[in-house]
Parts: structure tokens; C-alpha cells; sequence
């Protein structure tokens, strides 16, 4: 058996792993949503993902490889080293598309322009001096025969070419226009005292995968963080996922924040999104305000996302409320989460599905 033919088989194994691990990633996607572990690589290239019974391949030496494919069987060999779960990595655009495709999630397109254009360099041109790793070897040798044959130089018996300095040419870049679309992404929560340690966390893994997901179609993503009870104010990523409740509710406060914000991203050139996470309960008289306030924004967003979580307490009123002023307007996303089953569907719902 050649070295060629030895491979195959190895190659075969290795293709055959990898689609048993995208197979048990969307089996396992609803789990995914609410594994925390996951927070800490919004910014990473990777996803480390445990894979309990899954058999991985191995190698044994000194044995045909037989008829299978060279997995290991059952039992302790489908174990990492030590006994230890194995874990694959995946990409983290492959694993979002994964989870995507499972959990159905819908794709996002720019909204109108939404595009920046950047100068991106490209070798596509010549020129006569340059280093020495960009000398265009065929152009070169061109030149070359060109002068060879105008001064009668060339023997075709003898076909040796010797460039001389004049002939050399080198790859040079050109700056060549390059449209990026590009979004921003504001997080609004209420932490208001009927806002428990529950509800926070739903919001938060609600705020993790959005922003995941929206990351995935626009790269040159800048996100946003308010909170409000009575009041708002602006908050970095950390204090945002770090809040805890306290205070009145005024829904208002939170989207007039965001209308000042947003006024430093042009709706010609940034996709804007815009999240809002309560219990809905809110203070008499705030409500129509509110719905002022998402009337005027609502043309110039590409999404607004509203989450509505139910707590002990009871539910407000202001996701229904919401739903009978504004629903079916284009651009309008709502939800209502009770417990961590409905992240899925909230999840899809918010972004536009």
C-alpha cells in the first residue's frame, strides 16, 4: 500500500468525525442557548464543545485497518485522556451557523446603505522597482525577450534569457474602494425592583446570543449598553450583565437614551438595532411616551426588539399594549419569555424570525 493509499482511509475518518460533530452540535443547539461557559468567547475564534458519547477515532498501530473506519469503540477509548469528556473545537462562524440552522434563526440583511467604504490594497498592477519577494517572474522574463528580440539578440537554438535591470517588473498594489456593511446594537434592561435574579439571567443570555448572531453578519459591529428603572443612564458591557434591580419603571426614559445615542450612528451608514428587556410593568402615564418615542425610531432601525420576561410577580401590560399601537409595523420584534424553554423561540422571534 502506498503512503497515498494509507491516507485515505485516515482522511475518510477525519471527514467522517467532523460531520458527526456538526450533527451533535445541532442536535444539542436548544442546550447550547443557556450554557454559560459559552459567555466568555463572544471575542474568541474558537468554541471548545464537549462531546459526551461521542466516539472519537483512533489509531492503533501494528493492526490492519479493516473493513470500518477506524473509530474507536465503546466503552472507556470513547473517552478523552484521563477518562475525560473529549471536546472538538469549531470555528465560531461554523458553530453559530450550526446553531443557526438548527434553532432556524433567520439571516440579516443591511437595511438600505448601511455600507462605510474602506481602501483595500490589491496586487493587481506593475511596477519597475520593488522588493525583491515581489518580483513578477513571468512579466520579467517577458521584458526581457521583448528587448532580446528588438535587439537581435535572441537565438532561438540558444533560448537563454538574462534580464537586465531595465526589464525587471514587480507587483505592486492599488488601492481599490471596498463597501462594508457595519451595525450598531444597543441593549436597553430595566432594573426596576420587580426585576429578580431570574429574569436578569434570561436577559442576559438573550443579549449574549443576539449579539452573537448579529456579530456574525456584520463583523464591524459596536455595541451599546443602558440601563433604567426610573431614569437611565449609559453602562459599560460589564455593569450592563452585572445589574442588579432596584427602583421604579419608566420605559420612556430608556428609548429616549437610545434616540440621543443613535444620533452618532447615521442610518445611511450603520444598520441599527435596538433591544429592550423588561417586565413590562410601568409607570401610569409613561406608556403613550414610550410608544412616541418608538414611533419616531422605529423607521430608522432596522430591528426593535422587545423582550418581555414574566416574573412572580405577574406580567405588566406594556408588551400588549405595544402589540395593539405598533404591531405589524416593519421592523418591530416581540416576545414574551416565561422560563428558559422559551429562549429558542424568543430567541428566534427577536431577530426578526
Amino acid at each position: 500500500m502506498t503512503p497515498g493509499e494509507a491516507f485515505l482511509p485516515i482522511e475518510r475518518d477525519l471527514q467522517r468525525f467532523k460531520e458527526i460533530v456538526r450533527g451533535e452540535v445541532k442536535k444539542r443547539a436548544r442546550e447550547f442557548l443557556t450554557r454559560e461557559e459559552l459567555f466568555g468567547q463572544v471575542e474568541g475564534r474558537l468554541v471548545s464543545i464537549p462531546l459526551p458519547q461521542l466516539e472519537i477515532p483512533k489509531i492503533v498501530y501494528g493492526e490492519p485497518l479493516g473493513e470500518g473506519l477506524g473509530l474507536g469503540g465503546p466503552g472507556d477509548e470513547a473517552l478523552g485522556p484521563g477518562g475525560h469528556i473529549p471536546v472538538a473545537e469549531l470555528e465560531l462562524e461554523e458553530f453559530l451557523d450550526l446553531v443557526g440552522e438548527a434553532l432556524r434563526l433567520p439571516r440579516l440583511r443591511p437595511k438600505g446603505e448601511g455600507e462605510v467604504t474602506e481602501e483595500a490594497f490589491r496586487y493587481t498592477t506593475l511596477a519597475r522597482k520593488g522588493p525583491r519577494g515581489l518580483r513578477h517572474v513571468r512579466r520579467t522574463l517577458k521584458e526581457s525577450l521583448k528587448r532580446a528580440l528588438l535587439s537581435g539578440e535572441y537565438r532561438p537554438e540558444v533560448p537563454l534569457l538574462v534580464p537586465e535591470p531595465e526589464d525587471l517588473r514587480y507587483k505592486a498594489p492599488k488601492k481599490k474602494p471596498r463597501p462594508h456593511a457595519q451595525a450598531v446594537v444597543l441593549f436597553a434592561l430595566d432594573v426596576s425592583g420587580s426585576m429578580r435574579e431570574e429574569e436578569l439571567r434570561l436577559v442576559k443570555t438573550l443579549s449574549f446570543w443576539i449579539t452573537l448572531w448579529i456579530k456574525r453578519h456584520f463583523p464591524k459591529l459596536e455595541r451599546r449598553y443602558l440601563l433604567h428603572d426610573a431614569e437611565a443612564w449609559e453602562v459599560s458591557e460589564e455593569e450592563f450583565f452585572k445589574a442588579r434591580e432596584g427602583g421604579g419603571t419608566r420605559l420612556s426614559s430608556a428609548l429616549l437614551l437610545a434616540e440621543e445615542i443613535l444620533k452618532a450612528y447615521p442610518e445611511a451608514f450603520y444598520n441599527r438595532y435596538l433591544y429592550h428587556f423588561s417586565d413590562g410593568e410601568n409607570w401610569q402615564g409613561d406608556t403613550p411616551l414610550a410608544l412616541e418615542a418608538l414611533k419616531r425610531l422605529l423607521p430608522s432601525l432596522a430591528l426593535y426588539g422587545y423582550a418581555q420576561v414574566e416574573g412572580p410577580y405577574g406580567r405588566g401590560q406594556f408588551f400588549e399594549e405595544l402589540a395593539e399601537a405598533l404591531g405589524g409595523q416593519e421592523g418591530l420584534a416581540l416576545a414574551e419569555v416565561r422560563g428558559r424553554e422559551d429562549l429558542p423561540r424568543a430567541l428566534r422571534q427577536l431577530l426578526g424570525g
